[in-house]
């Protein structure tokens, strides 16, 4: 078994050992390739198999786009930055419908707390559809849910 990996790996090394032609490109799925014969189509780099350096094979088909402000050296094609400015807006979006509904669970807890606290009996309907008073456990314990909801939402904290 170790001697059958040892061959695999000298015959994959093979090419630079002996000086042959190695070419490495990356593919459209960011997968690095090589081959011994220069693929076409595609910008592909000659690994020299006596140093070890690269060589540039063939000078780029396109130039490089734009690399947009404040980018850490990685360029976007017109379609990607597209696709940023859309995920952006979506951002956005989001944060503006996250912010609705947290003013929308802010006022709700508002006025429960306000309704439980403001008489000592609560009427409220039984499972059976018949009206009861609430226990003054459940009106404690609701009480406290409603400020837990009311810190949880209406905060400056709490928005962001």
């Amino acid at each position: 078994m170790r001697s059958a990996r040892h061959l695999v790996l000298i015959v994959g090394l093979l090419p630079w050992l002996t000086g042959a032609a190695v070419y490495r490109w990356v593919d459209e799925n960011g997968v690095v390739n090589y081959t011994q014969i220069k693929p076409e189509g595609v910008d592909a780099e000659l690994v020299s198999g006596d140093t070890g350096r690269r060589k540039p094979a063939a000078a780029p088909a396109r130039p490089a786009p734009a690399i947009p402000a404040g980018d850490s050296g990685q360029t976007l094609t017109p379609e990607q930055q597209q696709m940023l400015s859309d995920l952006q807006a979506a951002e956005q979006a989001r944060q503006a419908e996250i912010a609705r509904v947290r003013e929308s669970n802010c006022q709700e807890a508002r006025d429960l707390l306000q309704r439980l606290t403001a008489r000592g009996r609560i009427r409220i309907a039984g499972p059976d559809g018949e009206e009861r008073v609430m226990p003054e456990e459940e009106r404690q314990r609701r009480i406290d849910e409603a400020q837990r909801a009311i810190v949880a939402n209406c905060s400056e904290t709490a928005s962001r």
